[in-house]
């Protein structure tokens, strides 16, 4: 891997200017129901522009000094893009972001996420080979894109704080069909400024889900993941009023030719509200809410960490202190209405001179007994780190 990273600076070099961004972050972590660990996280991104094409190619490491398991460097992003006129053409390994809501994103199906950095991050992905075609008309954008293949997803191992399976996990993906088979979509947004400004979008989905069901493997021991096929609709949309933005996501999953699957509904909802200037500081309040609905109860529920988010409320603030070292403050708590489960969140943040971030991290998880976070038990985590960027 690292002959080949090496091969594509040297090129990148020849084409024009390169630009380099990076990162460095070093977190230590408290856990109440598990060891301390520090770890070492960050990226490295690449990005070329010319005449020709633009390119974009981006490294993310992980190293815990605790857990072998949550180390690695990936490839994450490898991918050229051309604009032509009314047309845009992008393809290699791409992070797309599709989503409105701001505690979770019912509607960001493209790219798997990155369990191993952060189980609550829903930010943390990882990238995917595809290709796009966009047509502009106006603000209004058509768009055609597939997705190559589908890869493993790796998890932290079961001694780790949050494991989420009863038995060990093997990498090894399983699928309906062949890895190969690639996922189409077809997407239309929607804008405009006339009465209200509001964006919208429709995507129609066809190949396999980011949702999966973990079958067991070698002789019961083991348990994997298995990629089925659906046809998918995706709708997602913001209106903006006055100082209020108003949020939706939703989505229909028709399960294709796959028994122990129901077919789903799931949809959020959710406003955001901003208040400036109280005491030198601003002050943006969410409010949201979200549905999972199975078309058919007796069939497999329960797999997912998408499922947690079955009839939840999501209330939050964010306080920006509007000073030179860019300080700001997160307070959140997501609240299972149903099974009376909650999960809080404080993140906090300060610059310190020009390239270093200190941040922080409190997170409290109150679970049940019928979710998957049941697993992680009456939990607390507190973070303290730096951040370098140069």
């Amino acid at each position: 891997m690292n002959r080949a990273v090496l091969s594509i600076l040297l090129a990148l070099s020849h084409l024009g200017a390169v630009e380099l961004k990076s990162t460095v972050d070093v977190t230590h972590t408290g856990y109440s129901h598990s060891g301390d660990q520090t770890e070492v996280s960050g990226d490295i991104e690449l990005s070329q522009h010319s005449s020709f094409f633009d390119g974009k190619m981006s490294l993310i490491y992980l190293y815990s000094d605790r857990y072998k398991e949550r180390r690695y460097l990936y490839l994450n992003e490898l991918y050229a893009s051309k604009s032509m006129g009314e047309y845009r053409f992008e393809i290699g390994k791409r992070i797309v972001y599709w989503g409105e809501l701001e505690g979770y994103n019912i509607t960001d199906v493209f790219n798997p996420k990155n369990y191993l950095l952060d189980p609550f991050d829903k930010s943390a992905k990882l990238g995917s080979w595809s290709a796009a075609l966009s047509r502009y008309f106006g603000d209004d954008v058509l768009e055609a894109g597939i997705k190559f293949y589908e890869e493993n997803l790796a998890l932290s191992d079961a001694h780790t704080p949050y494991y989420p399976l009863p038995l060990p996990y093997s990498t090894s993906l399983k699928l309906q069909e062949e890895r190969y088979t690639p996922t189409v979509y077809v997407s239309y947004t929607v804008s405009s400024e006339k009465v209200v400004e509001s964006e919208s979008r429709l995507i129609v989905w066809h190949g396999y889900d980011n949702k999966r069901n973990f079958i067991p493997v070698a002789y019961g021991q083991e348990l994997a993941q298995y990629a089925y096929r659906v046809n998918k609709a995706l709708f997602l949309s913001h209106i903006v009023y006055d100082d209020m933005l108003f949020k939706a996501e939703a989505s229909y999953t028709h399960v294709i030719d796959y028994a122990p699957m129901s077919d789903y509904w799931q949809f959020g909802i959710g406003a955001e509200k901003s208040l400036y200037d109280i005491a030198d500081t601003d002050v943006t309040l969410y409010a949201e809410y979200y549905r999972y609905v199975y078309k058919e109860s007796t069939k497999v529920k329960n797999v997912d960490i998408s499922e947690i988010y079955n009839d939840d409320l999501f209330l939050a603030a964010k306080l920006n202190f509007n000073d030179t070292q860019s300080s700001e403050v997160r307070a959140g708590m997501l609240y299972d209405i149903g099974n009376r489960e909650k999960v809080f969140k404080i993140e906090a943040k300060t610059r310190l001179l020009d390239r270093f971030v200190l941040h922080a991290q409190w997170l409290h998880i109150l679970p049940s007994n019928h979710t998957l976070l049941s697993t992680f038990k009456d939990h607390t985590r507190i973070q303290f780190g730096i951040r370098y960027t140069f």
